[in-house]
């Protein structure tokens, strides 16, 4: 009898616990137009994770020239579990190093970031590994929306 009344209890429980173990996740940041440089972060981000493997290296997220706030980043880092405040990204004697871990770090970069109006944005990306892109945006049917304009910047 008891072994019954254990048994019905921990199913009881676990489908409790399994319902609402996990929150929801973050609502896409593409769709709020009040963010359109957290839409851009959000786009990069989500294809330089998918290329990078399992185990890369520490990531951080940077804008240029003005420092994504504490809100932004907060919200970035809530997205994307892999990646690191800005702050643990720092130059090293061979580049950029994880100033916890002294491992390699990558930095993906927006700059030159405005708006021309509402609804339509544009900034460079420079990420790992890739030539720097020029981002056009623009806010329609509830969300942000990309074109991008890869080019080789002149030194």
């Amino acid at each position: 009898m008891r072994s019954e009344i254990a048994i019905g209890l921990a199913l009881a429980l676990g489908g409790c616990a399994a319902s609402g173990g996990m929150p929801p996740p973050p609502a896409p940041l593409v769709h709020d137009q009040e963010q359109p440089v957290l839409a851009l972060f959000e786009h990069v981000l989500t294809g330089y994770f998918a290329g990078a493997g399992a185990s890369g290296p520490t990531t951080c997220a940077r804008l240029s020239p003005g420092p994504l706030t504490a809100e932004q980043e907060r919200a970035l880092v809530a997205r994307f579990v892999r990646l690191a405040p800005a702050g643990r990204c720092v130059s090293g004697a061979q580049g950029m190093v994880d100033a916890i871990t002294g491992g390699v770090a990558h930095v993906v970069q927006v700059y030159e970031f405005a708006c021309q109006g509402p609804g339509l944005c544009s900034g460079w990306v420079q990420a790992p590994g890739a030539p720097a892109t020029r981002y056009a945006m623009r806010f329609e049917g509830g969300a942000w929306r990309f074109d991008s304009d890869r080019r080789i910047v002149a030194e």
